[in-house]
């Protein structure tokens, strides 16, 4: 099977269903097959199957076209950040050697230095341009709907991934046809999706994360997708569309409860949110579910992963806040096509209970990084892939991240869960958002700095914060040092950018 399958799948069941929905744009499973093979027949006229596709845009109908189209023409379609900076981009798309750059407009000086700098790249293609030799309806207008005559194979790349480059260098993260739908069928079998469902897409589409839409289609569902974030739109949106499940990040959930609008607005159609990229405090989970009145339900992935391999399901979020609040750091239990270890670093398998690296071997596993067999190789041992996530598993077989590797805290021989320091933080009242870093300091190697924003209105000093985290953290756990900041570096799907928060209060000012 490949990726192109779904749709094709979809068209053949049920060809008027709706498939996508995008500010006035509504799309039915018909006419989203007939662009992915229009695209796919178009690049074939000017581009070879193995080549790489990129696309630089915000959210659009035409992100959907590529999803499915470039992979059915055997080329990887290589996903850009459009929140980088364009020197990045640059190299990125370098680093790929795409010869096709799909952008939109607001990117169109972005694609003219590409194609100055970037010998690989020979034509470019803007969504919503005017110009006839460059704009994206000139370019499909006249392929045919026809399948292509190429089929890729299921090991061919479908997609090329950039991460996020919290740890330095985005990497480019090669995934199979048969990586995507084995992450996609993995959550197929945990996530409850009825026939009906009206699913809306919140993030950029540049993220892994949107599989999940694929995930949705495979069920013939509808897809909505907003531009971009911000609480108005996705209030005003759910309700227009009769929004019946979202993903959203912690962060994201946070802002919503904060906002006054959200009590001006019915979302009684909404029947469940999911929720990943960070773990979310339990006082920010537990107001979730008193005030929205919908299930919760939690996955744990990554980009290397295809999706998810932990799921943190509904009836388990329930038991949580009927009595058992514990089980609300868990982000869950291992997923059925997922095979999970949790090791030491001799890679031996730790006692239930005990902490060690989570590692994972699965179809859905990237294929590795594009042109970087070093780090490729450095990824895997003996097949296992390396998270870089500390984890534990208790005995039910729930998994809780106690914290990555590079962001574990070590402080006078202590190792500090910056999780848990950040579980505290989040109890005081003033707190609206918490980050903690270890940072250099002489006598104790590092010491714990908490960086905070306040919310709106708030007030609390650095000794008011520390002296709240002392009623719930061990004397080593707790903060040395207050930063308050208006806003937290993140990422596209909410991840605050810990590196960032390190390069800016570390070292400590003398």
């Amino acid at each position: 099977m490949l990726l192109s399958d779904i749709v094709e799948y979809g068209a053949r069941k049920h060809p008027d269903r709706i498939a996508l929905r995008f500010e006035n744009d509504v799309v039915d499973f018909g006419e989203l097959r007939d662009r992915t093979r229009r695209l796919a027949n178009a690049l074939l006229a000017v581009a070879n199957p193995g080549d790489r596709v990129a696309i630089l845009s915000t959210n659009c109908t035409e992100y959907f076209d590529c999803y499915y189209g470039v992979p059915m023409a055997g080329m990887a379609l290589t996903i850009l950040n459009f929140r980088l900076h364009p020197e990045q981009i640059v190299a990125l798309v370098e680093h790929s050697g795409a010869s096709v750059l799909v952008v939109s407009e607001e990117f169109a000086e972005v694609a003219a230095t590409v194609r100055e700098r970037v010998p690989s790249v020979h034509t470019i293609v803007v969504i919503d341009g005017s110009d006839e030799d460059t704009s994206w309806e000139s370019f499909v207008r006249n392929a045919s709907t026809e399948p292509p005559v190429t089929r890729p194979s299921p090991d061919d790349i479908a997609w090329l991934v950039y991460t996020s480059g919290t740890t330095g260098m985005p990497k480019g993260v090669a995934i199979s046809h048969r990586n995507l739908l084995s992450g996609i069928t993995s959550s197929a079998l945990h996530w409850n999706l009825p026939e009906g469902t009206v699913f809306l897409f919140c993030f950029p589409l540049c993220h892994v994360g949107g599989y999940v839409t694929l995930l949705n289609h495979l069920n013939g569902n509808t897809v909505g997708i907003l531009r971009a974030y911000d609480n108005a739109t996705f209030l005003r949106t759910v309700e227009e569309w009769k929004v019946t499940q979202t993903g959203l990040a912690p962060t994201m959930i946070n802002f919503l409860l904060q906002d006054p609008a959200l009590d001006e607005h019915d979302l009684g159609t909404l029947e469940a949110i999911g929720y990943g990229s960070s773990a979310i405090p339990a006082a920010v989970l537990r107001e979730g579910l008193d005030r929205l009145g919908c299930d919760f339900y939690q996955g744990m992935g990554m980009t290397e992963l295809a999706g998810n391999v932990l799921h943190f399901d509904e009836a388990s979020h329930r038991r949580a806040a009927n009595g058992e609040p514990e089980l609300l750091a868990a982000a869950g239990k291992p997923m059925r096509l997922a095979d999970i270890r949790i090791v030491d670093d001799a890679m031996n398998d730790v006692p239930r209970g005990e902490i060690g690296e989570m590692i994972v071997r699965a179809d859905q596993v990237m294929s590795g990084y594009w042109n970087d067999p070093e780090a490729t190789e450095a990824a895997f041992t003996d097949g296992w892939f390396h998270t870089g996530d500390l984890v534990r598993q208790d005995a039910e077989g729930f998994v809780y991240i106690v914290d990555r590797k590079k962001d574990l805290i070590i402080s006078g021989g202590e190792n500090v869960a910056s999780l848990a320091v950040e579980q505290a933080l989040y109890r005081h009242p003033a707190v609206a958002e918490a980050a903690a870093i270890g940072v250099p300091n002489e006598t104790w190697g590092e010491i714990v700095c908490a960086v905070v924003v306040l919310r709106e209105g708030a007030d609390a000093s650095a000794d008011d914060i520390i002296a709240s985290c002392r009623e719930h953290l061990g004397g080593f756990q707790v903060p040395r040092r207050v930063e308050f900041v208006d806003t937290l570096p993140k990422n596209v799907t909410g991840k605050i950018l810990k590196r960032d928060l390190r390069d800016r209060f570390a070292p400590s000012p003398a």
